[in-house]
């Protein structure tokens, strides 16, 4: 199923090959200078597993970026988490009922928190487990990344070979002059 319609596959293609984007787009919905239905069943396949590949490194980027997004929330998250626990408010942040000093006091002395009087000693989860976490997560999404761009490139590989492979000028078949025409005995 090959369009004459230039796409990302024949952009990425023309960069590989050399080859204008309208070229190879004309090259592959022509089946070039070869028409044999083998060339055309090894183009059709090779256009179907650039395009999964494609869709493989799309989704390996997609993952990464998010990935990517979830480490820096988290790594926000723990800078808001320092400045915060450094604050020592003087009233409640949402109804600005001032803290007495006996709470300051059992926050001291008792690890209770003097806003919400929560127990402060179990409160403090273990900040680096979730940053750890995520950088494992991006390691893994970026290294399947560079796995998938790898195949990406390899597909690529394998069409520009066959469109430089029907690119070449067609080779004369015995009983054809250099012309191209058959001689009148059917010899060169």
């Amino acid at each position: 199923m090959m369009s004459t319609g230039t796409s990302p596959m024949h952009e990425r293609i023309s960069a590989v090959t050399g080859v204008a984007a309208r070229a190879v787009a004309g090259l592959l919905a022509s089946g070039g200078n070869s028409p044999h239905p083998e060339v055309r069943r090894r183009i059709t396949e090779a256009e179907h597993e650039w395009q999964r590949r494609e869709q493989v490194h799309r989704l390996a980027r997609n993952r990464r970026q998010a990935d990517e997004r979830s480490l820096n929330d988290i790594a926000e998250n723990g800078v808001a988490q320092v400045l915060f626990h450094g604050l020592e408010p003087h009233s409640c942040p949402r109804c600005d009922t001032p803290i007495s000093e006996r709470r300051r006091r059992e926050e001291r002395e008792r690890h209770r928190c003097a806003v919400c009087t929560s127990d402060l000693s179990t409160a403090a989860p273990a900040a680096d487990k979730p940053e750890i976490s995520a950088r494992l997560r991006l390691a893994a999404s970026e290294a399947a990344e560079t796995a998938a761009l790898a195949g990406l490139r390899s597909a690529e590989v394998v069409l520009a070979e066959l469109i430089a492979e029907l690119a070449e000028p067609p080779r004369p078949r015995r009983g054809d002059d250099w012309s191209g025409s058959p001689t009148s005995d059917g010899r060169r």
